[in-house]
């Protein structure tokens, strides 16, 4: 695969449709992988034990992806050796993710 350009939209293959679940149906463990959506419920894996490549996209504090509306873009020109990566306090909002989700300790 080449280059991807900045701006691109990334589409990353799912095998299993996502859960929107509410916070008791999650383990407090797996939380931290639940982004809280507007309707109160939070976005979550088919299945906490076969996550999807995309449950996986690394955190850096400058990432090359960002997420605009639950879609994927580049924010950067990205090599094809260059590994995906998102801001996740961006996207983990949730309280219990207070202790695990510090920006200033992301680097």
């Amino acid at each position: 695969m080449g280059a991807i350009a900045k701006g691109t939209r990334l589409r990353v293959l799912v095998s299993e449709p996502n859960r929107q679940l509410a916070e008791e149906a999650i383990p407090d463990s797996h939380l931290k992988y639940c982004p809280l959506l507007e309707s109160g419920l939070y976005l979550a894996p088919a299945n906490f034990a076969t996550m999807s490549v995309l449950w996986y996209v690394n955190h850096a504090r400058t990432p090359n992806v960002v997420a605009d509306n639950w879609k994927l873009y580049a924010a950067d020109d990205i090599t094809p050796d260059e590994e995906l990566t998102l801001y996740y306090p961006d996207l983990l909002t949730h309280p219990k993710n207070s202790a695990w989700v510090v920006p200033e300790l992301h680097i």
